[in-house]
């Protein structure tokens, strides 16, 4: 046939319509790539001219690899179903050698457990992967944190919609799906294994991406990549409602066997501390919606989904498949088979299970835990049983491949890859094909047998794998007589012992002399320990002085240094040596197991590094004293700022932290130099609502509010304000992304001032309340005092506000000139007080010791010195201490405080009585009213503004948000007085005279 029609026609012949759908619905920057590979085929190019007769002669005579031989019963049945699919052809050698370009690599066959053995070109040995050039799009295997992926989605997922639910949907074929571009074929020849007796070699030549090739993977990942992210895409479009698919409603009727799957059941720990009770706190609130997610690991799909959007998940995925690879049609082969595999799915793959077994790890997403399953723990100790203690030398290629067994499985336990130091190190030792195993390797694996015994009793905790924003940011430096460091613990951090929240945490230690002897410096060249092997034990130390302080149980916390080789080894986790580097990174891979933290590490420069530089440098008892004041310094910066202010910081921090660990860089910036772009990515987040606390569009001076918090953090441990620019002004960037804003934002609500009608009617309506109606002439007596004083709700309300309110001790009445002792002048002579002033203490701007007196207003009710005089009378009677405040009642059941909300309730309900001549509505008034409708009244007195800012303690021109030109005795003749006020200007030089 091939001699009949020709290759082109042969191939297409075999391989029929492929595998590709029309890719018509697939609306994604890939769409031309795939289209290119669905007419066209995959190309192979090489660096290297065609090969030559003796060559390819030479290849075929060597034959396959000897594991074909072992397999060949294997491989004709395999091959028979290949070739029945399309997949691939068998020519024999005198037919393939007139094919152009050919060129022939080695097959061989790699035993799987528990299924079928695998099929793999072998295109290394014949150089064909090294002499490819490649073309395939490497950045669409992004499958090598696929794991880390999907741990962390299950770890954001919000709880409150129930556990996240996992389950897999398998391609079958795999790489067999996408075809090569006819030419090139013969390119990626394999010499097929001939039994006994057999007179010709055989050639198999691959129609579709082969197992082995170096472009393979890229390519089949570019259409597997593309089915994830139009997965992730139409999940995210909530008017998305994916049809309903065949292989929907049998995956939905097979029954989930979670026959491997681990016990449901939290166990006890007897090497680590125990897991937290609660979770980390920036775990709360993480997303406002239920999970919806899909990631793809080569042809494994992975998906993650709470109630009640199960079936939607699963129905988006599938027809996403089948918009790139065309599902099964009537006028198939009957050899084709669905791009679902349909033996995974019976088995129960693609059904929903809260423990499933997904890329070799066992997932339980209630106990939110991640473990080997028993298979691969019994292969560990296989592992390490076959290299007992006593022996000396193993073979390179059993070393390799235990090196590679024991990394697949350190991907989730944590702490193991900083024991692969001295393991590594011993290849650099080998003689020949031996390699010699020393007492640091045979350690090392102790440290595995450890680790595998901890696994029997202790699964690991999803929250010790994947990073979240810090808890704690510190710095560590060393020199020659010590090292030092710094923590700077967020107000999330739990402290430990003595420790207090939210104080930094300063350590010192002075090396002893055996190692001050060892050290390599200009006078003792020949010493054994190195700077930087001083800097990587200070990372340690660095980590003992957090654990022991704070609770770092399944948080994550920074560390940072000034010495690039240690940031490097503590990144990496080991290092080549047999030196003190890698015994240290086995102590910090044991550490952190046993205290089941996440460590993060960064670099520092030395010039930004000033705090732990100067611990490891000073003596132990000025270091003890600068750690104290430091302290000290901290917990006086936290009390310079109200309750309200310090809250609404470390929230905004927090926020800020979320975007920092999401683009995975350090929440300070060091090591970034535009920060501006951050900054402009973060405002427009909480503009948004998706950064902001309550995930709700804010308002430009809201997202402005965020932004300056950030900045103040940034100042509070000696980092520059990220916000300015070099002529230390706020970039013009951010300045003009809230000025827009600003105009797209509606206008700022004010409260409306209140006028002296509603306070004459409340206290008209005061003067008749029953003699025991203690608590609403208090009410009463605290707006006029309110209203009169300029006060702020926080002080001249009895409740948990950011100000502290007015207390008995505050009050002075006077007599004339005359100050009259609040404790022993009788009734009648309070009442005859003439003035009453209030001394500010902690208020508001207001400056400690400053007394603002008011004499009488000639009202015999509607007073501010009589409506004190009344407060003063009530507190005395009912024996209250100074420090009580004015805005408290005592009655029969006890003492009740006047709040805002009852401030509040009293204007409104005096508003509404008044009725609509007033020119506002009850709801635009609040407690808030009352310190405008004082300073208003003023104005419209003609008093001097600078005067209503000195009593209201206005430090700006804040206060005339509060001044309204509405007031109608203010503009009542303005028109007129317009009108009247004609004028004409001097002539200038050029006006012509006459």
């Amino acid at each position: 046939m091939l001699n009949q029609v020709g290759w082109h026609a042969f191939v297409k012949s075999r391989r029929r319509g492929g595998d590709l759908s029309s890719l018509d619905n697939v609306q994604h920057p890939a769409q031309r790539l795939l289209k290119r590979l669905k007419h066209r085929g995959a190309p192979v190019k090489f660096t290297t001219p065609p090969w030559s007769r003796q060559k390819l002669h030479d290849a075929i005579s060597r034959g396959p690899h000897k594991s074909c031989q072992q397999h060949i019963d294997f491989l004709d049945e395999e091959f028979t179903d290949m070739i029945k699919k399309g997949q691939w052809v068998i020519l024999p050698a005198s037919v393939a050698l007139k094919l152009p370009g050919l060129r022939v690599s080695p097959p061989g066959v790699v035993p799987q457990r528990d299924r079928r053995p695998r099929w793999i070109c072998d295109y290394s040995w014949s150089l064909v992967n090294e002499e490819t050039i490649k073309l395939a799009p490497r950045d669409a295997m992004q499958f090598g944190n696929c794991l880390d992926r999907v741990l962390r989605e299950v770890l954001l997922a919000d709880p409150k919609y129930g556990p996240v639910l996992l389950n897999k949907t398998d391609l079958s074929d795999g790489f067999y799906r996408m075809c090569l571009c006819p030419d090139d074929i013969p390119k990626l020849g394999v010499i097929y294994p001939s039994r006994p007796g057999q007179k010709e070699a055989y050639i198999a030549l691959p129609l579709v991406l082969p197992m082995g090739w170096a472009e393979s993977p890229p390519y089949f990942c570019a259409a597997t990549e593309t089915i994830a992210d139009l997965t992730n895409t139409r999940l995210a479009d909530d008017s998305y409602c994916p049809p309903e698919h065949p292989l929907d409603e049998i995956a939905a009727s097979v029954k989930v066997d979670d026959a491997t799957s681990a016990p449901r059941r939290k166990t006890e720990c007897t090497t680590a501390v125990e897991r937290p009770s609660e979770p980390d706190p920036s775990l709360y609130g993480s997303d406002s919606k239920p999970l919806q997610y899909v990631d793809i690991f080569v042809d494994d799909f992975i998906s993650a989904a709470q109630q009640p959007f199960l079936n939607r998940v699963r129905r988006t995925l599938m027809c996403a498949i089948d918009d790139v690879f065309r599902p099964l049609e009537n006028s198939d082969s009957e050899f084709r088979r669905q791009p679902v595999s349909m033996k995974k799915l019976l088995k129960g793959d693609c059904s929903w299970s809260t423990v499933k077994l997904v890329l070799g790890w066992i997932i339980d997403t209630v106990n939110m835990t991640i473990q080997l399953p028993p298979h691969r723990v019994e292969r560990l100790w296989e592992i390490l049983d076959s290299i007992p203690r006593k022996q000396k030398r193993t073979s390179v290629k059993k070393w390799h491949k235990v090196l590679g067994e024991l990394r697949s499985m350190s991907i989730a336990l944590p702490g193991s890859r900083n024991m692969f130091g001295r393991l590594q190190n011993a290849l650099s030792l080998q003689q020949k094909s031996r390699v010699t195993l020393n007492k640091g390797v045979h350690q090392a694996l102790d440290d595995f047998r450890w680790l595998a015994q901890d696994l029997t009793s202790r699964p690991t905790s999803i929250q010790e794998v994947v990073p979240l924003p810090p808890i704690a940011e510190g710095d560590h430096d060393a020199s020659g007589t010590g090292a030092g460091g710094v923590w700077f613990p967020s107000d999330t951090a739990v402290p430990r012992g003595d420790s207090k929240p939210g104080v930094p945490v300063v350590w010192r230690l002075q090396w002893p002399k055996w190692v001050l002897d060892e050290l390599i410096t200009m006078e003792n060249p020949f010493g054994s320990i190195t700077n930087s092997d001083l800097e990587l034990a200070g990372g340690l130390l660095q980590l003992e002085a957090i654990a022991h302080t704070f609770d770092v149980r399944e948080r994550t916390i920074l560390s940072k240094g000034d010495n690039l080789n240690t940031t490097f080894w503590e990144r990496k986790g080991s290092t080549s040596t047999y030196s003190a580097p890698a015994y240290l990174l086995r102590l910090f891979g044991l550490h952190q197991r046993f205290h089941r933290y996440v460590p993060r590490f960064d670099y520092l420069p030395g010039k930004s590094n000033v705090l732990a530089d100067a611990f490891s440098r000073l003596d132990p008892s000025t270091a003890t004293r600068f750690r104290d004041h430091l302290s000290a310094a901290t917990e006086t910066v936290r009390e310079g700022v109200s309750s309200g202010r310090a809250a609404s910081t470390v929230t905004h921090w927090s926020q800020w932290r979320i975007l920092c660990s999401e683009l995975g860089l350090d929440p300070f910036l060091e090591a970034f130099p535009n920060k501006i772009a951050v900054l402009q990515v973060f405002l427009h987040r909480v503009r948004s609502g998706e950064l902001a606390a309550n995930r709700d569009k804010v308002r430009a001076r809201s997202a402005e509010d965020y932004l300056r918090s950030v900045a103040q953090t940034f100042l509070s441990v000696g980092k520059d304000d990220p916000r300015l620019n070099t002529a230390q002004a706020i970039d013009f960037r951010i300045t003009r992304m809230l000025q827009a804003w600003k105009k797209q934002d509606p206008p700022p609500k004010r409260v409306k001032p209140i006028p002296i009608t509603v306070i004459k009617r409340l206290c008209e309506i005061a003067q008749h309340l029953p003699p025991d109606s203690h608590h609403l002439r208090a009410i009463s007596d605290m707006i006029v005092i309110a209203f009169f004083y300029l006060l702020r709700p926080g002080e001249y309300t009895d409740s948990d506000s950011d100000t502290t309110p007015f207390t008995l001790g505050d009050v002075q009445l006077f007599q004339g000139q005359r100050r009259l002792d609040l404790q022993s002048a009788t009734d009648e002579e309070l009442l005859r007080a003439s003035a009453a002033s209030l001394t500010f203490t902690t208020q508001k701007n207001g400056i400690p010791g400053e007394v603002i007196r008011l004499g009488r207003t000639g009202a015999p009710y509607c007073c501010p010195t009589l409506a004190i005089v009344r407060r003063v009378l009530h507190l005395r009677a009912n024996g209250a201490p100074l420090s009580t405040p004015l805005a408290r009642a005592f009655t029969s059941v006890g003492s009740r405080p006047v709040t805002p909300s009852h401030i509040t309730k009293h204007l409104r309900m005096a508003v509404q009585y008044l009725g609509t001549d007033l020119g506002f509505l009850p709801s635009e008034v609040s407690a808030r009213s009352l310190r405008a409708g004082g300073a208003m009244a003023l104005l419209v007195s003609d008093v001097d503004t600078d005067m209503i800012r000195l009593l209201g303690r206005w430090r700006s021109d804040e206060m005339f948000r509060y001044l309204h030109l509405t007031a109608d005795p203010i503009t009542k003749d303005f028109a007129q007085r317009m009108y009247s006020a004609d004028y004409a200007l001097v002539p200038g030089q050029l006006v012509p005279s006459y």
